[in-house]
């Protein structure tokens, strides 16, 4: 996780795998605005959202995470 802030790991993930922020919210069990907020930097989260996001960037990094078929492929 190095030096990453939760806004930056957050934005990889997002980059990585696609997701929209209504579904990076989703998973995160936080609304789509606070994902919005805090791609921008400007929300500190809460503990279980920064776990949250620890373990999806976890997750990421150990291949565990996909990236999001896009609705073309389909």
């Amino acid at each position: 996780m190095g030096d990453q802030t939760p806004s930056e790991m957050l934005a990889e993930i997002k980059g990585f795998t696609g997701m929209t922020e209504t579904a990076l919210a989703s998973r995160l069990e936080i609304s789509q605005p606070t994902v919005n907020r805090m791609l921008k930097g400007q929300v500190k989260c809460s503990s279980t959202t920064l776990l949250a996001i620890f373990r999806l960037h976890a997750d990421m990094k150990a291949g565990k995470l996909k990236p999001v078929e896009s609705a073309a492929a389909a």
